[in-house]
């Protein structure tokens, strides 16, 4: 698998969620591209605490948001689904902190991380590359659930989740 590239508008996409979130510490953001292609770039934020849904979506992290807009993001690729999607989060999914919901037009279990994967293994594009800039409550404790997040993924060949740091300088 290939690792995230950042450049161009994804990258001062990151860059902007990244001056978010150390504005706001519970704030998770992402940004997600399709093929490379910085015209098919999009960020999404997870809600402040007390708001439940997007407008219309039924989604408070920003892994359900993407899930809940993501017919949208087809329709703006003319109804192409896409090849490669690239997802950079602030934070890695969270293993059951989101409850199980009605979504999308179909039932989501608990959890961003089973969310997620859930969503790889249903589209067709055979690229994915998802890094996290840090594990999900890192600033209190690195446990064995943030861990176990990440690891749903293992022998899923066309996702590739990563720890920026793991691979990337600054």
């Amino acid at each position: 698998m290939t690792s995230i590239r950042l450049n161009g508008a994804f990258r001062d996409a990151v860059a902007d969620i990244t001056l978010a979130v150390a504005q706001d510490p519970n704030l998770v953001a992402l940004v997600m591209r399709w093929n490379e292609d910085d015209t098919l770039l999009w960020t999404l934020n997870s809600l402040p605490n007390g708001q439940n849904t997007v407008p219309g979506g039924g989604a408070a992290h920003a892994e359900e948001a993407l899930i809940v807009n993501w017919a949208g993001y087809v329709a703006q690729n003319n109804g192409n689904e896409p090849d490669t999607v690239e997802i950079l989060l602030t934070k890695s999914p969270c293993m059951d902190r989101s409850p199980a919901r009605q979504m999308a037009g179909g039932a989501w279990a608990p959890g961003c991380s089973s969310k997620l994967r859930q969503l790889v293994l249903a589209k067709p594009a055979n690229d994915w590359r998802i890094c996290f800039l840090a594990y999900y409550q890192e600033d209190i404790r690195i446990d064995a659930q943030a861990y176990g997040a990440v690891a749903e993924f293992t022998g899923i060949a066309k996702a590739d989740v990563y720890l920026w740091a793991d691979r990337h300088r600054g």
